[in-house]
């Protein structure tokens, strides 16, 4: 056994993560067995998987020392089904992709598990120096409650509503920009996308314009590049704790250090703008003014907890709205048909720019629940290549997930990327098939492909007949019963922006697909050149600096001189 650990060491010289936690393995040895025979195991050893392989101490971490660990928890899960055991150095852990257990795991009743807090720890010092916790990040206490339900208000329909005139205007001033440089320029629509992301977060929340479209190559200090820094010191510090106490001694971690400070100030601006202005009007709803509002409400909510909420917003809606709209136009442009069936869809609602015709009409909010296919091709995007790879529970007490007893302080993988792609809860996950998605309400992002959408009996009946309520309430009751599609998570964890990021990403794939013709740039390899630098770095993209590269090729003379509808004239 020592001769394996001294050759996977070996083979990993160089990577600071498998040399730290070598020199930490002898003091963390005999807390491992001490442990493990401590604690009440309940049917831990009847759950298959990787651990009865782990090496001590490491465990089965260093199978997943790899930029695209997702792929590894995919395998376990095939290999061993729908709950599987590993050991996280040495810790249990569960990686869950059983649609039932899922349910219970993200409900709120029995079986239903929070936030594993001390694993997004990390993510905290990101955004707050003091490492205050956050919507995404902290356990659900009243604290947290009361943030969330003022929060939530910003991001209510009727407040989208309002800003979309804001969200069309960048995406807008983005599709100028790309036809400028012409159709046989190579363009990062991956980088494109996160422009306009972020820029909607700024104003629409904040009131705050970081000009991010407008960026041709922005600047060291210009959130565009803080941000993936920031999220990759995050994930080499989830992986090595010790470069959280002491980031020095470790590779790049002054330079991650630096990021988390440039991170954090600039949402120090924002908080004390937040309170430079003072009580918000009644009816001003965005981000900051609910912010101030619980703040001023709940002496609880301290400044710093007010920073990592603002810094949590910006993590959860920039890469990860940007990089969906990325992996969504990867697999538009390169599979057979569909832009050309997305076409004809924005033909027929009179948004497809054409050669020849007058510009088209602007779009409207109404217009995203009226284009079923468009949206179908994003969810299939979601469901193969879901930004948010994995998210972590842990078990409080003793608690039943699928069909094992486990004991507290176990914590609980959700992986989205191995729910979504399993062939345990998909027939051929591999194929990218928009088609599976056209019976499915546009509404409903969370599913269960176990039961087609299938409702039983009663609720069939209670719906009042077919038609789209019909499948609305089949679909919502057959996630009760399971749930192998949820990019946006479920239950009471679920992403609060989620209407806000649905709302950019069809507006954006309908607007670069209704003004161009898209063509992967031959530089990316094909599709299977680009899905080779799959990476997680907290979320789920491209590694290195190729991005996901495109010919766009203006649909009309309009879109060519820069015209994206009639309003424009």
């Amino acid at each position: 056994m020592a001769d394996s650990i001294s050759q996977l060491l070996s083979l990993a010289a160089g990577n600071e993560l498998a040399l730290a936690f070598a020199g930490v393995a002898g003091l963390f040895g005999l807390y491992w067995l001490l442990s493990s025979i401590r604690r009440p195991i309940g049917d831990m050893d009847k759950i298959p998987g990787p651990w009865k392989k782990a090496y001590p101490v490491v465990g089965n971490l260093l199978e997943c020392l790899r930029p695209d660990f997702h792929k590894v928890l995919l395998k376990w899960a095939d290999d061993h089904g729908g709950v599987v055991r590993l050991k996280f150095l040495w810790k249990d852990a569960l990686i869950v992709t059983d649609p039932q257990a899922l349910a219970s795991i993200m409900g709120r009743g029995e079986g239903a598990l929070d936030k594993a807090a001390g694993v997004y720890a990390t993510i905290n010092y990101m955004c707050d120096p003091h490492g205050a916790p956050n919507l995404l990040t902290g356990a659900a206490t009243d604290t947290w409650k009361a943030i969330r339900r003022a929060v939530a208000v910003s991001f209510s329909t009727q407040n989208i509503k309002k800003k979309y005139p804001l969200i069309l205007s960048r995406i807008n001033e983005l599709v100028s920009r790309v036809s400028a440089q012409g159709p046989d320029a190579s363009i990062d629509v991956d980088q494109a996308a996160l422009r306009v992301t972020l820029d909607v977060i700024g104003l629409a929340g904040f009131g705050h314009d970081y000009q991010s479209v407008k960026q041709d190559k922005p600047a060291y200090d210009h959130l565009l590049r803080v941000l993936p820094r920031c999220f990759t010191e995050v994930m080499l510090r989830v992986a090595n704790p010790a470069r959280q106490a002491v980031p020095s001694l470790f590779k790049g971690g002054d330079k991650g250090s630096k990021a988390f400070d440039m991170f954090q100030a600039e949402m120090r601006i924002l908080l004390e703008e937040m309170k430079r202005r003072g009580p918000p009007p009644s009816g001003d709803q965005d981000i900051a003014s609910q912010l101030y509002r619980v703040m001023a409400e709940n002496p609880d909510v301290s400044e710093d907890r007010v920073m990592s909420e603002i810094g949590i917003l910006f993590v959860e809606g920039f890469e990860t709205t940007g990089h969906t709209t990325a992996w969504t136009l990867l697999h538009a442009a390169t599979s057979p048909g569909v832009q050309e069936r997305v076409a004809e869809e924005l033909d027929a609602a009179g948004l497809l720019s054409k050669p020849g015709a007058p510009p088209p009409r602007e779009m409207e909010f109404e217009d995203l629940k009226k284009l079923p296919y468009l949206t179908a091709v994003a969810k299939e995007a979601m469901r193969m290549l879901p930004v948010v790879s994995l998210m972590g529970r842990v078990t409080e007490k003793t608690v039943r997930v699928g069909k094992y007893t486990v004991p507290p302080g176990v914590v609980v993988g959700t992986p989205l990327y191995a729910i979504h792609n399993t062939k345990h809860n998909w027939e051929a996950p591999a194929e990218f098939r928009p088609e599976r998605w056209l019976d499915v309400p546009v509404e409903t992002y969370v599913y269960n492909s176990k039961s087609g959408g299938a409702a039983p009996a009663d609720a069939e009946a209670s719906s009042g007949g077919g038609g789209a309520t019909s499948r609305l309430a089949a679909a919502a009751a057959a996630s009760k019963e399971g749930i192998t599609f949820m990019p946006f998570s479920d239950g009471p964890r679920s992403c609060v922006g989620q209407s806000l990021a649905k709302a950019e990403v069809l507006t954006l794939l309908a607007k670069i697909l209704g003004s161009f013709k898209l063509e992967l740039a031959p530089e990316m390899g094909g599709l299977q050149g680009v899905l080779a630098r799959e990476s997680t770095h907290l979320t789920l993209q491209t590694c290195g600096t190729k991005g996901i590269r495109m010919r766009m090729t203006p649909r009309s003379e309009h879109v060519a001189a820069g015209v994206v509808c009639a309003q424009q004239e």
